[in-house]
């Protein structure tokens, strides 16, 4: 009997990697170009910002250089319960204060929608007051929605991956994701994750703006809920928003902290109604989103299969430890091959073995995240 349970979670163990390994080769080939777009669809870009004077011009400059018709782009800024001169600093025909509520992105976004609904044809874009932003962003997430999706994510780049050795290793963490993860999923026909910055909701989606649960992972409950309604989001490789990362560990592991506690709360609300409708509708991408919202990090199952491969020398009850190391090696070395593909610059590349130590950071910090009960505003310099 010992012998049998063992097998089965030695299978488990093996499963969800080699799953995800197989899964991220969809992320080797580019992404297929999306047609141009019209230009001719109204944007309202809606940034959220609770005390970011100090970040949030040189975004609105970047909007402001936008080669997407000005015409057609509204930008409003969320004042949301700022005590510094956040809205001082943004044009007046640009702000709207929010001077109490719940915390969090998601109430902020609800209540400026049910205080200014959107127009039946115009399509919302969300930012984060710290981003940076290509001239082409804004034709870029248009052109996706113009092609029919419901929904689009940009690629989330990091605007400071060399201010500490933790923004470097973050940095690695999203190049590497982005094509394993995010595109992958985009090349299979499936659902990429939300970022929670640089998206854009056609007016068919912008429903899921409009109420909050008080998720701590707003992004994560949008996209379930987007896809289990059988709306379609795009991800957009080449379409760059660039997003200011922690340098300090302590702030770096409160925001983490906050994520995990989101996405497991998230995952308990939704999996149940995600599973009966990937039977409902025979589809694979709604139980890879279960999947994705409900696994351990990758961290967490590298550290379960080398404790595995140690414990192997000592016992044949276990598959034999050079099973279990390539297993580890596999894990730990495949996302090099996935950031040499997205061209990574080789000074970034010997860096790489920081994204192993930020990964063992953040084993104490999945335990800390059992005890979040509340929103984490990032500070930003």
């Amino acid at each position: 009997m010992l012998r049998i349970l063992l097998l089965v979670s030695q299978v488990l163990v093996a499963a969800l990697p080699a799953y995800n390994l197989v899964v991220a080769l969809w992320g080797l080939p580019h992404q297929a170009n999306i047609r141009r777009g019209s230009g001719r669809r109204r944007l309202r870009v809606v940034i959220p910002a609770h005390n970011e004077a100090v970040v949030i011009g040189s975004l609105l400059a970047d909007l402001a250089a936008q080669d997407y018709p000005s015409k057609k782009v509204r930008v409003v800024v969320i004042a949301d319960r700022c005590t510094d001169d956040t809205a001082v600093v943004v044009p007046p025909a640009q702000v709207i204060e929010r001077h109490d509520g719940p915390d969090g992105k998601g109430a902020a976004l609800a209540w400026y929608l049910a205080a200014a609904p959107l127009e039946p044809d115009e399509s919302l874009v969300i930012l984060d007051a710290d981003n940076r932003v290509d001239p082409t962003f804004l034709n870029g997430v248009a052109a996706a929605l113009d092609n029919g999706y419901d929904a689009a994510q940009a690629y989330v780049d990091t605007s400071n991956p060399d201010a500490s050795w933790l923004t470097t290793a973050s940095a690695l963490s999203y190049w590497s994701s982005n094509r394993m993860v995010q595109l992958a999923r985009h090349n299979l026909g499936w659902a990429p994750d939300l970022g929670g910055t640089g998206t854009a909701f056609a007016p068919t989606a912008t429903w899921v703006l409009e109420s909050d649960n008080g998720a701590l992972t707003e992004d994560s409950e949008q996209a379930a809920r987007l896809v289990m309604s059988g709306h379609r989001i795009a991800w957009l490789h080449t379409v760059k928003v660039y997003d200011q990362k922690p340098a300090s560990i302590g702030v770096a592991m409160r925001q983490r902290a906050r994520w995990m506690s989101g996405k497991r709360s998230v995952a308990r609300t939704y999996r149940r109604s995600l599973l009966i409708e990937a039977a409902r509708r025979r589809s694979w991408g709604l139980v890879d989103l279960v999947i994705r919202q409900s696994q351990p990090g990758r961290t967490f199952m590298v550290a379960i299969s080398a404790a595995l491969a140690v414990a192997a020398v000592f016992t044949d009850l276990l598959w034999p430890w050079w099973v279990w190391a390539i297993i580890v090696g596999l894990q730990v070395g495949a996302p090099i091959i996935f950031l040499i593909r997205d061209r990574i610059p080789a000074r970034y590349l010997w860096r790489y073995p920081l994204l192993v130590v930020f990964g063992l950071a953040w084993l104490p910090v999945r335990i800390m995240s059992s005890r979040v009960r509340g929103w984490y505003h990032t500070p930003h310099s």
